[in-house]
């Protein structure tokens, strides 16, 4: 298992190609629905200048009445945003246990 108190500072030139500028992320602040999301990558996919879509799963909030994210399930959700856009794709962690 990778350590991942250690990260990778690899330049994100390694890990895109045909890296330009600006670097466009776009996507909902929160995964919501598979159609939500699909509907929202597809018509990102159409921007040439969008390279990744992003999607908040797990959504830290102070108060536990208030909505926390669809969590695991949507990460199958971005697995086929990227299978059907091709798009890269993304999602903020908030804690070590949401990378494994």
């Amino acid at each position: 298992m990778k350590d991942i108190t250690k990260p990778d500072f690899a330049p994100i030139k390694n890990w895109l190609n045909n890296f330009e500028h600006p670097l466009i992320i776009s996507g909902p602040c929160s995964a919501e629905s598979e159609k939500q999301v699909l509907s929202i990558a597809q018509s990102l996919s159409t921007i040439k200048q969008v390279r990744i879509f992003r999607a908040g799963v797990w959504k830290p909030r102070t108060s536990p009445h208030s909505f926390q994210g669809v969590g695991d399930k949507a990460l199958k959700w971005l697995q086929k945003v990227k299978e059907e856009t091709h798009l890269l794709t993304s999602t903020e962690v908030a804690s070590p246990q949401h990378v494994e």
